[in-house]
């Protein structure tokens, strides 16, 4: 009996001193996978930031304490290439291993990003040089690559309201705090509307 105990606490202490994988990204909030290298079954075991032991990933691959198989980490995040990386199972050789992975956007998704900028940068300039419809229309291109963007709503509400079209100023600022309720510049506008108006916001 007391044998079987020494071994509870030596099992529970190497437990304890289980070395600690802590896995990093930029930019964060990449799902992280686990497989065995070799095979096509692989595990979500989060999302970085992510702390995980030698323990938890020989629990969630199956591997035996000896294992010597390596262990493949697959990151992945919307608009950015895939990221894979290769540890040992186990065996470490520190209480603490931290990895850090740099996870670049996509062509397509950096190239998309530009052509936004872009788009809003000509605007500002046609609004500066009271070039209202040509303002319009690069807005509109921001729209037809991601209609849900609150910005490129409360620009055009914007360009709207210097018109004098407070009808479609006010019809487009709060589409757009629909879409991001906590819009300085949306509510700001309303509130001007609304007093400039003498009225209450519908």
């Amino acid at each position: 009996m007391k044998l079987n105990w020494m071994l509870i606490i030596a099992t529970l202490f190497l437990g304890a001193c289980s070395s600690k994988l802590v896995v990093q990204s930029e930019p964060s909030k990449a799902d992280v996978f686990i497989s065995v290298t070799g095979k096509s079954d692989r595990i979500k075991v989060g999302e970085t930031p992510l702390e995980l032991t030698e323990v938890q990933i020989a629990e969630t691959l199956k591997l035996s304490p000896e294992s010597s198989n390596w262990v493949e980490f697959t990151f992945e995040k919307k608009d950015h290439e895939k990221k894979m990386i290769m540890l040992p199972s186990n065996r470490w050789g520190e209480l603490t291993r931290i990895v850090k992975v740099q996870i670049k956007p996509t062509d397509e998704a950096s190239t998309t990003a530009t052509k936004i900028l872009k788009y809003f940068f000509n605007a500002k300039k046609f609004v500066e040089t009271r070039q209202f419809e040509a303002a319009h229309q690069e807005v509109d291109k921001v729209l037809a690559i991601d209609s849900q963007n609150s910005q490129a709503m409360t620009m055009k509400a914007g360009i709207y309201y210097l018109q004098s079209n407070i009808d479609e100023a006010r019809k487009l600022y709060k589409k757009a705090l629909e879409i991001d309720p906590g819009s300085s510049d949306a509510i700001k506008m309303l509130e001007k509307i609304q007093r400039d108006q003498g009225g209450t916001i519908e």
